[in-house]
């Protein structure tokens, strides 16, 4: 592998093209950017990795070159032996890919909250991108349509690979304003689901507030309830009685119905911060269900939590 570094400045870039040409080395794929950090990052990263190939005898010569402001890198492929497009071409189509990914892919994001879904507010832009980012790198398990956006760097990937040929000078940015629309709608998509989680979390923190706040000023109707998480959920007074349908009607605020159209014996939260008890027990072996956790948040330190067994075994 051949890999040089060649700083030129504009004034001499003629003069070292045909001295190039007249060797038979004249570059054939020049990339040029408007940033010049954008190319020294890019030209890193390809020597860096080009470094990995030494062994299997690749042969490719890089220049980069740095006006006032704009750079451009020029790629030589020498390699007789291995085809480009078997070899080179797919690793610069992954760099410019990961460099998109690493350096433009927040400040987007960024841009759709604010300019297209008009999010002004700095903190809540910040939310916004922060599920989004969690969402696009495939940390939200429990949103089942995040799958496809694990994909958006085969977007960018094939994007790129269309884009570079064996014979071509290639303009980074003006790519990237027109020639990644399928992954700018993956973006748009991403922030529209993040939004939703969003408003969902303010709704869901504006409840938990409200029913914390009813719990610390409501008369408190039992000592002592016992809730059972067994698969479903079931309420015990104080004597480890089941409670009735109709005891918890008797006692259910309908102010504080959440739940929509659910049945009462289906819902758990209301009912329970309708009885608003001194003490709730809690028994179950899955102590990161989602109800279990909203119940924690609104009684605190009037929950106790049991593994379900005990509950087995007092009764």
């Amino acid at each position: 592998m051949i890999c040089h570094a060649r700083r030129l400045t504009t004034g001499k870039r003629y003069n070292i093209l045909f001295n190039l040409s007249v060797k038979g080395d004249l570059p054939l794929i020049a990339i040029q950017f408007e940033s010049q950090q954008d190319c020294q990052q890019v030209y890193n990263k390809l020597t860096r990795y080009m470094s990995k190939y030494t062994q299997l005898g690749l042969e490719v010569m890089l220049d980069i070159e740095e006006g006032e402001e704009a750079a451009t890198i020029f790629i030589h492929y020498e390699d007789k032996t291995i085809d480009f497009y078997d070899s080179f071409h797919p690793l610069l189509a992954s760099v410019l890919s990961q460099h998109v990914i690493e350096t433009k892919e927040e400040d987007w994001l960024l841009e759709i909250i604010e300019e297209m879904f008009h999010f002004k507010d700095p903190e809540e832009q910040e939310q916004i991108l922060s599920l989004a980012c969690e969402i696009i790198n495939g940390d939200r398990d429990d949103i089942p349509t995040i799958h496809c956006f694990s994909e958006r760097e085969n977007f960018l990937y094939e994007a790129f690979a269309k884009g570079i040929d064996e014979h071509t000078v290639f303009y980074y940015e003006p790519f990237l304003t027109f020639r990644l629309k399928d992954y700018g709608e993956i973006l748009i998509d991403c922030i529209e689901i993040a939004i939703d989680e969003y408003l969902l979390e303010q709704e869901y923190q504006n409840i938990v507030e409200s029913l914390r706040y009813f719990i610390k000023t409501a008369a408190k109707n039992m000592k002592e309830l016992h809730l059972v998480h067994d698969g479903q959920f079931s309420f015990y007074n104080s004597s480890f009685k089941e409670i009735s349908r109709e005891e918890k009607e008797f006692f259910l605020e309908s102010a504080l119905v959440f739940e929509g159209e659910l049945d009462i014996e289906e819902m758990v939260v209301s009912p329970l911060v309708s009885i608003n008890p001194e003490i709730l027990h809690i028994y179950t072996d899955d102590v990161d269900q989602g109800i279990i956790y909203t119940l924690q948040t609104i009684f605190q330190e009037r929950v106790i939590i049991y593994p379900l067994g005990v509950f087995q075994r007092v009764t």
